[in-house]
């Protein structure tokens, strides 16, 4: 949260006339992990630079007011709400023209300001909701020197046929002879050098907002999605699309009823077998545990870790 005399000498999404700023490494660090996520808290941002916590709040505020990260006003609701709560941060048009200048994979065409003043808050928590989740392994992997985080960005290379699609990571698969597609919420791989093994995760957030099933695969469905999935991994359209030889899917959801709703449906389309590529966390379990050694459900109902 930001420190007190700064709430009371500056407004918390309006910039003021900011001091002059010396831009340092660690800014741009902080620039790297918001552009990664999107949107991060301050708490996250906590976590993923060993900083004082008072000492980096009050230099992402000095971020903001310089133009290099923005507050989007969606999360205002929160504050409306709950009272003080951490804020949220995103990529400033200031801060993306630094990112482009040293590393060609960022883009300084994007008018970041105005994105982030339209994206809404079902937008913004849901992105936030990845973000626990990747936040969490990224400190998670620094405990285990044998284990790498490789994001989508390190893996695209490896997808032969990825580059030639406007959304490489889109997984296309056939249900009852209807075609159906599903775009993960993030990709991710665990590379463990000790076992020379690396393991493929795509990422679901789910924040109980999509009905588990509907009459028909032309709507959207949390059914159609691991339809999807399910079809896809039997086919091997993950090798043939991405160039890698497996997958599971992390599903987060908000609670372990609605766990028991997924794992049903996984058995359904699995004729009652059920499915260890689906894997499901709700947010109160995530928020109590590192993500490696987290007790994910499976779809067959057991537990699996993602460092076994």
């Amino acid at each position: 949260m930001e420190a007190s005399h700064d709430r009371a000498r500056r407004p918390r999404f309006a910039r003021s006339r900011p001091a002059p700023l010396h831009f340092t490494p660690d800014d741009l660090t902080i620039l790297r992990h918001v552009a990664e996520h999107r949107f991060l808290r301050s708490t996250h941002l906590v976590q993923l630079i060993e900083r004082s916590p008072d000492r980096l709040i009050r230099r992402l505020a000095h971020l903001f007011h310089n133009g290099f990260l923005d507050r989007p006003i969606a999360q205002r609701d929160s504050f409306a709400r709950v009272g003080s709560a951490p804020l949220v941060y995103a990529l400033g048009t200031k801060g993306a023209a630094v990112l482009a200048e040293i590393d060609a994979r960022y883009s300084a065409a994007v008018e970041w300001t105005d994105k982030n003043r339209s994206a809404k808050r079902p937008y913004l928590e849901h992105a936030l909701l990845v973000a626990d989740l990747m936040v969490g392994l990224e400190r998670a992997v620094r405990d285990h020197p044998a284990i790498a985080l490789l994001s989508a960005r390190d893996l695209q290379p490896r997808a032969p046929l990825a580059p030639q699609r406007a959304a490489p990571w889109t997984m296309t698969a056939t249900a009852g002879g209807t075609g159906i597609a599903v775009v993960p919420d993030k990709v991710f791989a665990l590379h463990f050098a000790d076992r020379g093994r690396t393991n493929y995760f795509l990422v679901e957030a789910d924040r109980a907002t999509m009905p588990i099933e509907r009459a028909s695969l032309a709507q959207s469905s949390i059914k159609k999605k691991l339809l999807a999935y399910h079809h896809g991994h039997a086919s091997k359209r993950h090798t043939n699309l991405w160039g890698i030889p497996g997958f599971r899917v992390l599903t987060i959801t908000t609670s372990r009823d609605r766990i028991a709703s997924m794992i049903e449906v996984v058995k359904e389309i699995t004729n009652g077998k059920g499915s260890n590529v689906f894997l499901f966390t709700d947010v109160e379990t995530l928020a109590a545990h590192d993500p490696l050694t987290l007790p994910w459900i499976s779809g067959k109902n057991t537990i699996v870790r993602l460092i076994e």
